[in-house]
């Protein structure tokens, strides 16, 4: 029974130490911003996207689509329409309703010498 004292002592302590060395949690996110993209894909395609909160809106040549957030590793993932758009920072794969790939950087990159921004 002497050995109850330490142990409880020592459990508390580690218990105490594992949450002081705990990730620190992100911040909560308190606003919610649309945001306006124009694209240029393989070089010459433009595209443009209108980003709102879990949805998105492409539009190119004639065509528009409305687009619904979609759960993504990393980046961003927007589907709908036969249309797909998968991104990270100013670059992403658009994937048409004719099922082709585009490869798209956003135009606002070229003129800009930031290009960390994510979506």
């Amino acid at each position: 029974m002497t050995s109850f004292g330490p142990r409880f002592f020592l459990t508390n302590f580690l218990c105490a130490a594992s949450v002081a060395c705990a990730p620190v949690a992100p911040a909560k996110i308190n606003m919610v911003q649309d945001f306006n993209a124009s694209y240029l894909c393989d070089g010459s395609l433009p595209m443009d996207m209108r980003f709102e909160p879990f949805k998105a809106e492409l539009q190119s040549q004639g065509v528009l689509a409305d687009l619904v957030q979609q759960p993504a590793a990393d980046g961003f993932l927007y589907a709908g329409g036969g249309q797909s758009v998968r991104g990270r920072g100013r670059d992403v794969t658009w994937t048409d309703g004719k099922n082709v790939v585009h490869q798209c950087h956003d135009i606002a990159a070229a003129n800009s010498k930031d290009d960390k921004v994510t979506h």
